[in-house]
């Protein structure tokens, strides 16, 4: 029914999917770690450092774009610091000036930056068109033993862990989305109108084929990473309701 749009809709639906477990993980995480210590500092602090790859990626995307695009930087953190609220931030880049288009490009960075590095790393771990097949044939054994050779590998598990945190890292902060949407909202208001009164140039049929193969590709990729973070999630979910029991009957 999707037709050509199917790529686009499943890597927009893995991501929105993604964004839901990474932060249900993250609530099995600290609180877990909470119940056992008692100390909420610690619990948060040692999340972030859990996921400090991620966040290293994630600052450095920023920096590296605000320098390509000509935008002044200022402090570079990637170690969590507690605000009075209560809230942590987990990293940050200052930033110096910059005109809309700039930010909404260094704003995007982690996503982008992040997101390639996630298919890559999923493609480098598994099979992917291997995998697909054993979907397709509809056998969980074949589908497990997929599985089972990719952690055969060198570093397979150096490998899952990275995938993870910087998968877990690629969404944007309300910082990073409010040049973003403003670009989009500014964009829309251009393009919509040009695309009712039918003067919208056309777009040429290699680079609408390059386009999907390209989102086919990113899907593949989210979809590996979703499969880590929803094993990740089923273990520290069923840490967190042991050590939730245990603390309850105590």
């Amino acid at each position: 029914m999707l037709g050509p749009w199917a790529p686009l809709f499943w890597t927009l639906a893995l991501l929105i999917v993604l964004w839901w477990v990474s932060r249900r993980l993250a609530h099995y995480f600290v609180f877990s770690v909470y119940l056992i210590t008692r100390n909420e500092g610690l619990s948060v602090a040692l999340y972030a450092i859990f996921i400090f790859p991620g966040t290293l990626v994630h600052e450095t995307s920023h920096w590296m774009v605000a320098k390509l695009v000509g935008v002044r930087t200022g402090s570079f953190d990637v170690l969590p610091k507690f605000a009075r609220d209560g809230t942590i931030q987990l990293g940050s880049v200052g930033i110096k000036g910059g005109g809309l288009w700039q930010l909404a490009l260094i704003g995007l960075a982690p996503m982008v930056v992040g997101s390639l590095l996630t298919v890559w790393l999923s493609y480098s771990l598994v099979d992917v068109d291997q995998l697909g097949y054993a979907m397709a044939s509809g056998s969980w054994r074949a589908v497990l033993n997929v599985l089972a050779a990719s952690l055969q590998k060198p570093d397979a598990l150096l490998a899952l862990y990275f995938l993870f945190t910087i998968s877990d890292s690629i969404f944007l902060s309300d910082s990073d989305r409010a040049p973003v949407q403003q670009l989009v909202l500014y964009l829309g208001l251009v393009l919509i109108p040009l695309y009712v009164l039918g003067v919208m140039p056309a777009i040429p049929t290699s680079w609408t084929a390059a386009v999907q193969q390209g989102f086919a590709v990113f899907a593949s990729g989210l979809a590996i990473a979703l499969l880590v973070h929803v094993l990740l999630l089923i273990l520290f979910g069923a840490l967190y309701f042991l050590v939730r029991s245990l603390t309850v009957q105590g």
